[in-house]
């Protein structure tokens, strides 16, 4: 007995350091599109990101423009994009998790690097005959694809329990605490900033610009992410104490068994139910054929919760 405790625990660790392992590759790669996106996309062309990033923006042309001996860093993105996101990561990490604010410190690290003006965007654009970034219809072209990419790097960050930091962190608070949407949360912040930006920089037709890039990657962003979705999972299984103890040990929820009989075999069997966040049906799998190969498993979207259901933080 205890050898086999000792090598499911080491299988367990190995399990551990696997998904840290994704995860943090999760991190690089969401933060390199999102860096990517603005760097290629939008700053050619002159429009404004989306939340700190835009702030940043703004900083940046600034600085460019009245002090043109500035020091190189002082005139990227990506330094201001570092300096805002602190404050908000001290609130994150009393808030959320510390997991989460660690893994969104990294992708925030990523972006400052990609976005100290290290990638020439228009040189990339111009290598595919992109060359008139003034022409409404390019703008227009480039925002729909910016969009797209950032809503999906976003997208992603979120679902495996971390973000690109700025408004997606305020915005987690909020979705976590008050159940609203992330993308419509993210999209009402960003439309003020893109007018207010609009304002600052006198340029409300690449406002307008920006408020496409914005609706298109809000609305990314809550098909990719999930996390606050609920489901009902239902087990049928012959193992209902094992498996129903694992699953509350796992998951950290309640659950409900009752008694079934297959109507084709007339065997008795189980079914233990549980009501889960999205994000937690992976591990719940896990958990369920780790204890029990042979249970038949259905997963059914859950439109309202009422009466005390405890949001876990997502890392």
């Amino acid at each position: 007995m205890k050898a086999l405790d000792e090598i499911k625990d080491g299988s367990s660790k190995r399990n551990i350091i696997l998904r840290e392992t994704f995860r943090i590759l999760v991190v690089i790669v969401s933060a390199s599109i999102y860096s990517l996106a603005v760097e290629i996309f939008l700053e050619p062309a002159k429009l404004v990101s989306i939340g700190l990033t835009s702030v940043g923006q703004v900083f940046a042309q600034i600085i460019s423009i009245n002090l043109e001996g500035a020091p190189e860093f002082f005139k990227s993105p990506g330094f201001y994009v570092l300096i805002l996101n602190i404050p908000i990561l001290i609130i994150g990490f009393k808030m959320l998790s510390p997991k989460f604010v660690i893994y969104t410190a990294l992708s925030i690290a990523i972006q400052t690097v990609l976005m100290s003006g290290i990638i020439d965007g228009e040189a990339i654009l111009n290598h595919f005959n992109i060359t008139n970034f003034t022409d409404n219809g390019t703008r227009l072209f480039l925002s729909i694809i910016a969009g797209l990419a950032t809503g999906v790097a976003i997208g992603i960050a979120l679902r495996y329990g971390t973000s690109t930091g700025g408004v997606d962190v305020i915005a987690q608070i909020v979705n976590f605490k008050k159940g609203i949407s992330i993308g419509i949360f993210g999209m009402i912040i960003n439309v003020i900033l893109a007018i207010v930006n609009g304002i600052v920089i006198n340029d409300m037709i690449s406002a307008l610009f920006t408020f496409i890039f914005i609706i298109i990657n809000s609305l990314v962003v809550d098909k990719v992410h999930t996390s606050y979705n609920f489901v009902r999972i239902d087990v049928i299984t012959k193992n209902k104490e094992v498996v129903s103890k694992a699953l509350i040990e796992g998951i950290n929820r309640g659950c409900t068994s009752l008694d079934v009989e297959g109507a084709y075999t007339h065997e008795i069997k189980y079914d233990v139910f549980m009501v889960i966040s999205s994000y937690e049906v992976d591990k719940a799998k896990r958990i369920i054929y780790e204890n029990d190969s042979e249970a038949f498993v259905t997963v059914t979207p859950v439109k309202r919760i009422f009466g005390r259901f405890f949001k876990h933080t997502i890392a």
